[in-house]
């Protein structure tokens, strides 16, 4: 057992210091613990101590894509930045979780790999329409989070659906929760042949190829599609006016969302300067669409961020002079917890309670995994994510943990930086020890059948 002693927390509506006792779960808060001979004692010192942080969205390309990332060098970096558990998205895999069979292929590969607690999402793509009940239910019923679609997709082995297909599958499947990549077809394509091949290779012209509206158009059908018990979320959303078609539906629909870090602090008058450090699909838009989502994150209508972390060999895939030609995606899983506790909590004021909404709670229960995770319950997993208040960290892309050295925030300065991350009791991460959990010691959550309310 450990006691991890003088730690600032969030007891209710109230922030103070307390000591937490824990083994595997959560035994214990209280001003002042004694503790037994037997129990290690840890003195915090006044530093944040919040529940384990989540990353519901990120691409860890194991098996088949691991030149890119693999499930160590990922849920490493993530331990690093004080992520706790990740969702892995079904997508960039060989085979990619789109049944029961490849989910059982894929956690044969990752399980002895994960250095944290992960969960994963299953998806339904074009190649499979129409689809079968049984295909979609198995994977629910074996614990996947929820269901990924895209409106539009590169990948072969994961083609988009149609509005028509989409609106037949809430149909089908009226209690399954669905996460979109809404960005429209047809306007990305009319958009693009718009521009000569000299325009598509320059990076200030990539926001025009992939414009708000085609963000705009897919939600908009998308919600035109839903019916009183369809359960959606959206990913990565990246302007003012998707955003605020979905907090209209919430009136009406669960509906949820979440934005990025680069969303959150980069427009695309950065794309000459960042170049391929800042490239994603859907790419960032303009100052009112960052300051629309800024405020979202202050307010409360945002119900938390990913960092959608997707790597690649930075020479390879990055340094290419033709934009267009450039991978589509950035590693920010270790960044993502010492940007928004500098930028939002230290910064911008956003109160604590607020801050655990958008780094974990809301995504656990959002996923099935509450209280388990997302929550500092007594008998509930001692998953604590401990940030430095005081000590800044200055970001080096050249030593994050993940496969892709590079990210748009090189040089930044975030004002606090990551102590501790403790997973089911273990410190996994350590500032100055490093990594102290071998590959293996994460662990497959599978999503509760029941959950709380959505919040």
């Amino acid at each position: 057992m450990i006691i991890l002693k003088n730690a600032f927390i969030l007891d209710g509506e109230k922030s103070q210091i307390s000591d937490i006792l824990f083994n595997e779960k959560i035994i214990q808060i209280d001003k002042d613990i004694k503790p037994a001979k037997e129990v290690e004692v840890i003195d915090l010192h006044g530093k944040l101590l919040i529940p384990g942080c989540i990353d519901a969205h990120v691409h860890f390309n194991d098996p088949g894509f691991t030149d890119r990332e693999d499930f160590t060098s990922g849920t490493t970096a993530a331990a690093c930045g004080g992520i706790t558990t990740i969702i892995d998205m079904p997508c960039t895999s060989i085979p990619p979780v789109i049944n029961y069979e490849n989910l059982n292929k894929k956690l044969t590969v990752i399980k002895s790999k994960a250095v944290i607690d992960f969960a994963l999402w299953g998806g339904i793509r074009k190649n499979d329409v129409p689809i079968k009940d049984k295909m979609v239910q198995e994977l629910w019923d074996a614990g996947v989070v929820g269901f990924k679609i895209y409106t539009i997709s590169g990948m072969e082995t994961f083609g988009a659906l149609s509005y028509k297909e989409i609106k037949n599958i809430f149909k089908q499947f009226p209690e399954i929760l669905f996460a979109f990549h809404a960005e429209d077809e047809n306007i990305i394509n009319n958009s693009i042949s718009k521009l000569t091949y000299e325009q598509m290779k320059l990076p200030e012209n990539y926001v025009k190829t992939r414009p708000v509206e085609a963000e705009v158009e897919a939600v908009r059908n998308i919600l035109s599609s839903l019916g009183k018990k369809n359960k959606v979320h959206f990913v990565h959303i990246s302007s003012k006016e998707a955003a605020k078609l979905i907090l209209e539906s919430k009136k009406q629909f669960e509906v949820t969302f979440e934005s990025c870090p680069h969303f959150l602090q980069f427009t695309s008058e950065d794309f000459p300067i960042l170049k391929g450090r800042l490239k994603t699909a859907p790419p960032v838009k303009f100052d009112e669409d960052r300051d629309f989502l800024r405020n979202c994150l202050k307010t409360g209508s945002l119900d938390f961020v990913t960092t959608d972390h997707a790597g690649c060999d930075y020479d390879k895939g990055k340094k290419i002079d033709d934009f267009s030609k450039v991978y589509s995606g950035i590693p920010g899983t270790e960044l993502l917890i010492p940007y928004l506790f500098s930028e939002f909590y230290l910064k911008e004021k956003v109160n604590l309670k607020r801050m655990i909404k958008l780094t974990s709670e809301n995504a656990a229960k959002r996923y099935g995994l509450y209280p388990e995770k997302g929550s500092l319950q007594i008998g509930t997993d001692a998953d604590f994510t401990i940030i430095n208040l005081s000590k800044p960290y200055l970001v080096d892309e050249t030593r994050i943990h993940s496969k892709g050295k590079y990210s748009p925030f090189n040089n930044t300065k975030f004002s606090c930086s990551i102590d501790k991350t403790v997973i089911r009791g273990k410190i996994v991460f350590d500032c100055e020890k490093g990594i102290l959990q071998k590959p293996g010691y994460g662990k497959f959550i599978s999503r509760r059948l029941t959950s709380p309310p959505l919040f």
